[in-house]
C-alpha cells in the first residue's frame, strides 16, 4: 500500500467523526497545561500562533488555560487554516472568547508555514492581490460578537478559496487572505499589537503544531516546509509544541493485521530530533534547546455497556474510522477492506481485548533561548 495518493487533511467527514469520537484534543490541552505556565509573555502580549486550527477546540482550550494564567495580560492569537470549514467552525467558537478575555486580537490567515508569521505571501503576483479584512466587534455580549462572525462568513468564503498547486498538487490558497478581529472597545489597549499591512510580522511566545504534516512524508519536508519556519518564529523564550500521531498502539495494529508491510510512521520524533542536529543552520541551532520527546496517550470515546454488552455497530464504524485516519490509510484500500468485510471481524476483536481503542501521540517541544 502507497498511499502517495492519499491527501491527509482534505477528507473533511473523517477529520469531523475523528474530532467528536476521540478525546485527542482534550488530552493534547491537559499535558501541555504546565507548559502554558512556564510562559514568559513579554510587552506588550502574549503572543500565540496555531500552526493549523483544524476545528479550533484545541486553540480554545489553550486560550481558556492562558487566560486562567495570564487574566490582564493583552493577547495577540494567530492561527493558519487553509480549510474554510475549519475557518468557519474557529470563528462559531470566538464569541465566549472575546467575553472572557477582551483584550485579544485574533488574527487567521491561509498562507504556508513559511508566510503565516509574517502574514505575507511570497508568490508576489498573488501578494499583490491579497485579502486582508478587519472585523471590529461591536457590543459586549456574545450573542452580538456571534451573529457579526457569522455575518461575515460570506465574504471570508469568497477570498478562502483553494486551488491545487501547478508541480506538487498539493492544495493552496487561491489568493492569500488575511482576517483580523478584535473589539471594537478595546483598540485604543490594542492598538499596538494590531496587524496591519504594513506592520505585520511578529515572534510567538507559543507554537502549536499539532497533527501539522503527513506522517508519511520525508522527514526533510517535515522539518523544511513546518518545523524550522515556526523555529524561525519563535521570540526569546518562546516554545513550539510539535503533535503528531506515533503508531504502536492499537489502532496501528488493526491496520497492521490489514496490510502487514505498511508503515504509516517512517520517521518519528528520534528522526526528526536527529536530522534538526544535524542539518540545522549552526547559529540557529545553538539559540535552541531540543526536549526529549513525550507520548501523549488518547482514547476513541464509548461507554462502557456499549463494549461489554457486546460492541456496538457504531463503535466499530467510529474505531475503523480512527484507525484508518490517524494511519493515514487512502481511500482505495479502506474500500479494498471494506468490501471483503475482513476489517469488521479484526476491528471488533482488538476492541474488544483493549475495552476499547487507544492511540499514541507524540510531543516534541523546541525552546528558543
Amino acid at each position: 500500500m502507497t498511499g502517495k495518493d492519499f491527501r491527509f487533511y482534505d477528507s473533511r467527514q473523517k477529520y469531523l467523526l475523528f474530532v467528536t469520537t476521540t478525546n485527542e484534543k482534550n488530552k493534547i490541552a491537559e499535558f501541555i497545561q504546565p507548559i502554558i505556565s512556564s510562559l514568559k509573555p513579554k510587552q506588550p502580549a502574549l503572543k500565540i500562533f496555531d500552526a493549523g486550527l483544524g476545528d479550533g477546540s484545541l486553540l480554545m482550550n489553550v486560550l481558556r488555560q492562558c487566560h486562567q494564567k495570564f487574566p490582564n495580560i493583552p493577547q495577540l492569537i494567530s492561527g493558519k487554516e487553509i480549510s474554510m470549514e475549519d475557518v468557519r467552525l474557529t470563528l462559531e467558537k470566538l464569541p465566549d472568547r472575546f467575553i472572557e478575555h477582551q483584550k485579544m486580537v485574533f488574527v487567521v490567515s491561509n498562507l504556508h508555514y513559511s508566510e503565516a508569521a509574517t502574514l505575507t505571501s511570497k508568490n508576489i503576483k498573488k501578494q499583490k492581490k491579497i485579502n486582508w479584512m478587519t472585523i471590529k466587534l461591536k457590543g459586549n455580549s456574545s450573542l452580538e460578537f456571534n451573529n457579526q462572525l457569522r455575518d461575515i462568513e460570506k465574504k471570508v468564503a469568497k477570498n478562502w478559496q483553494v486551488e491545487r498547486h501547478p508541480k506538487s498538487g498539493n492544495p493552496t490558497y487561491k489568493q492569500p487572505s488575511v482576517l483580523v478581529i478584535y473589539r471594537e472597545d478595546q483598540e485604543f489597549v490594542l492598538k499596538n499589537i494590531i496587524p496591519t499591512i504594513k506592520n505585520r510580522e511578529n515572534k510567538f511566545d507559543l507554537i502549536l503544531a499539532s497533527q501539522p504534516y503527513r506522517s508519511r512524508i520525508e522527514v526533510e519536508k517535515k522539518v523544511h516546509y513546518v518545523i524550522k519556519p515556526m523555529i524561525k518564529a519563535l521570540s526569546s523564550k518562546g516554545q513550539l509544541l510539535i503533535v503528531h500521531a506515533a503508531g504502536r498502539d492499537p489502532a496501528n495494529k488493526i491496520i497492521k493485521k490489514l496490510w502487514p508491510k505498511d508503515n504509516p510512521f517512517p520517521s518519528l520524533s528520534k528522526e526528526i530530533i536527529d536530522y534538526l542536529k544535524k542539518n540545522l543552520d549552526k547559529n540557529l541551532l545553538k539559540d535552541i534547546n531540543i526536549l526529549p520527546s513525550r507520548k501523549i496517550k488518547y482514547s476513541l470515546r464509548a461507554l462502557p455497556n456499549e463494549i461489554s454488552n457486546g460492541i456496538s455497530t457504531s463503535i466499530i464504524f467510529s474505531a475503523w474510522n480512527a484507525a484508518t485516519y490517524v494511519n493515514q490509510v487512502n481511500d482505495i484500500d479502506i474500500l479494498n477492506a471494506e468490501k471483503n468485510k475482513d476489517y469488521d471481524k479484526i476491528v471488533r476483536k482488538i476492541v474488544q481485548q483493549n475495552k476499547g481503542l487507544w492511540f499514541n501521540n507524540e510531543l516534541v517541544r523546541i525552546v528558543r533561548k
